[in-house]
């Protein structure tokens, strides 16, 4: 017998989704194997299919990423290998060996032109290079016919790694005044929320397509430093900020442009697994509380 055989195989060890699926398998005493990079570099998609084949998963997480949104723009080469090459390696092998993957994507598939929330079947159009490569992945997926459920997440924060809570929390300890984008909406979601939806829906294999999933409610990065702010002052946090000052998008130059609506609908999620979404300032709460907690 084999005994490198796993049947949850989860492609990411150490990023924000990678972490709190990894809390999440321990704490429900659940077995699944991780891979680091060095043990899976999405950077060279020819040899996933060796790791595949090593490990013979029947459900496959794809926790991994090319998420630098700017240095996209400049390493679009290093971002299509690990988000389309790599992606479509995992979801072909799927689909012959008849295991079932979880892919995660991102509302940046969208131009955010919209006047309201996203809905799955909106036609896509990025209009960033880290977006292009995530709308190419979920169409390798598609394409490979394999048993699939692709996430899409948004505005996506932990206790750990980089993500705009603990940006927010050190330059509002470090500075007096800060300015924050304010025109720009969508809606914060928790890496450990997302986490705990994952299990649920794992066991509903037969539920393929593509699902929206955020924190229940909008706000704009403006009002989600602001409520950072308050929240983190009553938790006790040594804070200095006392002004967050609202700019708009043209005044915060970026290399990549950033949708002005990254609202997504996530009616069909609830419909399908019968799942209630979290208040996103309630999971922010307990967000700044593990942190706090950990320093």
């Amino acid at each position: 017998m084999n005994t490198n055989v796993s049947k949850v195989l989860i492609f990411g060890f150490s990023g924000q989704l990678a972490t709190a699926l990894r809390k999440r398998f321990d704490r429900e005493a659940q077995p699944a194997t991780f891979l680091s990079r060095a043990e899976a570099d999405l950077l060279r998609p020819e040899s996933i299919e060796q790791v595949l084949n090593h490990h013979k998963p029947k459900l496959i997480i794809n926790a991994a990423a090319y998420t630098s949104v700017d240095l996209a723009e400049k390493e679009q080469a290093h971002a299509r290998l690990v988000n389309v090459g790599s992606v479509g390696v995992m979801a072909r092998w799927a689909a012959r060996h008849d295991a079932h993957l979880i892919h995660f994507s991102t509302d940046y598939v969208f131009d955010g032109s919209a006047v309201r929330p996203y809905v799955e079947d909106d036609e896509k159009n990025p209009i960033n290079f880290y977006g292009l490569t995530k709308s190419d992945g979920e169409d390798q997926i598609l394409e490979s016919s394999c048993s699939h459920q692709i996430l899409r997440v948004s505005w996506v924060y932990s206790p750990w790694g980089k993500n705009f809570v603990k940006t927010m929390l050190k330059l509002g300890t470090d500075r007096e005044e800060l300015k924050v984008v304010s025109d720009q909406i969508g809606g914060p979601t928790s890496a450990e929320d997302i986490a705990d939806v994952i299990l649920q829906i794992s066991k509903s294999p037969e539920k393929n397509g593509i699902f929206h999933y955020s924190g229940l409610g909008t706000t704009s990065w403006h009002d989600f430093a602001e409520e950072i702010f308050r929240q983190a002052r009553e938790l006790g946090y040594p804070l200095k900020v006392s002004s967050v000052i609202p700019i708009k998008t043209e005044e915060f130059p970026t290399p990549a442009k950033r949708p002005l609506n990254s609202r997504i609908s996530c009616e069909k999620f609830e419909k399908a697994f019968g799942l209630r979404l979290m208040p996103w300032q309630k999971s922010l709460e307990t967000t700044l509380r593990q942190i706090k907690a950990e320093r």
